[in-house]
């Protein structure tokens, strides 16, 4: 219930910052609202072939949001191994305007970093930013590695 009032504060925040033109299209230095706050309690077996690629250094591997619950983030999830049994996630919401329907960061092409085709923002595969307007790196979520179950939460 607690998640749901906070969601609900969350969501109206967002709102009235839009509606006060906080969220526009102006620079890069205007306040840009925070992304909504959505569940994220995902459990993945590595060793399933589907995750093959979080097997390698730099490996990556994008879920979707999962269950009615949303337990998968606001839009989804993005897995990289960043060394053996160490592995990052992060949210695939991107930080600039992430109240536009297509504010999605996917993994490039190339598997060498990720980027929002919306607004052009680019990360590198820690979530730090390499080019485009965001303000923000990515929101990064708790990873632990169980045997070969990896927990990602917030």
């Amino acid at each position: 219930m607690k998640t749901l009032a906070i969601q609900s504060f969350y969501t109206l925040l967002s709102v009235l910052s839009l509606a006060l033109g906080l969220g526009g299209c102006g620079s890069k230095n205007e306040e840009q609202p925070l992304i909504p706050y959505a569940p994220v309690n995902l459990s993945i077996n590595i060793t399933n072939q589907e995750y093959a690629k979080l097997r390698n250094l730099n490996g990556a591997v994008t879920i979707p949001v999962k269950g009615p619950a949303g337990d998968g983030g606001v839009r989804g999830v993005i897995v990289v191994q960043q060394s053996a049994g160490v592995y990052l996630a992060f949210e695939r919401n991107c930080p600039y305007r992430p109240l536009d329907a297509c504010a999605l960061v996917s993994l490039d092409r190339s598997g060498l970093f990720m980027r929002d085709s919306c607004c052009n923002s680019q990360f590198d595969l820690k979530g730090q930013i390499t080019g485009g307007p965001t303000p923000r790196p990515l929101k990064q979520y708790s990873t632990s590695l169980q045997g070969s179950l990896l927990n990602i939460t917030n």
